[in-house]
């Protein structure tokens, strides 16, 4: 798929969806002041939805406007703090796990070091405790302005039902396809627009192809209509 094409799509979700901007100020991610609050919440957004997610960054930031300070509270009170999110104990431990990690590679708690140097941020970020690749990609797009292409389990989906590549493909070999394919300035907003088509149209059982935006384009409606 050429570029022209990307931008097409981009076009006909933001006129059937709305501003990518506008449909990002309910993610954690948005709310984010640097590469490493970007990764605390994204942790946060794993598996679950972005209401519970956000109130569960919203309760970390209120109760520590520094993120090294959920290092100062039993575990237990960190999980309660992040309780809305669901899976409170398993993130807590692993919030703790990448502050412990973050510290002991960079002698503070930054991300900063990483942010011209992809291959290094890769390198570090799947390394630690709970960060896949997804995880990891939200962290250098939306955090560092790095050129990658995040796929989920929505954008995977999507992705696979519009031909853009192997629906069996796994995730990660999929993220390297995409993050080729799609071009870099349209990267972080057809990635906030694909997010939402999954969410609302694309649904892994009886999807609304009907009324999709991208019926169209898609080689997949006719298997649900």
């Amino acid at each position: 798929m050429g570029q022209t094409d990307f931008e097409t799509i981009a076009a006909k979700l933001r006129g059937a969806l709305g501003s990518p901007a506008e449909l990002h100020r309910v993610s954690p991610l948005n709310w984010c002041h640097s590469p490493l609050e970007v990764l605390l919440a994204t942790v946060l957004t794993q598996a679950t939805n972005d209401t519970n997610a956000l109130r569960a960054w919203r309760n970390f930031t209120a109760r520590f406007p520094e993120p090294e300070m959920a290092l100062e509270v039993p575990p237990e009170e960190l999980a309660e703090v992040i309780r809305p999110a669901g899976l409170a104990a398993q993130r807590a431990a692993a919030i703790r796990s990448i502050l412990e990690g973050v510290r002991e590679r960079f002698g503070r708690f930054s991300l900063d070091d990483l942010a011209d140097d992809p291959a290094a941020a890769w390198q570090f970020l799947t390394g630690l405790p709970g960060v896949g690749p997804k995880t990891a990609a939200c962290v250098m797009l939306f955090g560092m302005g790095q050129p990658i292409f995040p796929v989920d389990t929505h954008i995977h989906r999507v992705a696979g039902r519009l031909g853009w590549a192997a629906p069996s493909l796994d995730p990660g070999k999929m993220q390297r396809l995409l993050s080729e394919q799609v071009p870099v300035p349209l990267q972080a907003e057809l990635h906030i627009l694909l997010l939402n088509l999954g969410r609302r149209y694309c649904r892994p059982h009886q999807p609304a192809c009907a009324s999709c935006p991208l019926q169209a384009d898609c080689p997949a409606a006719k298997n649900f209509t």
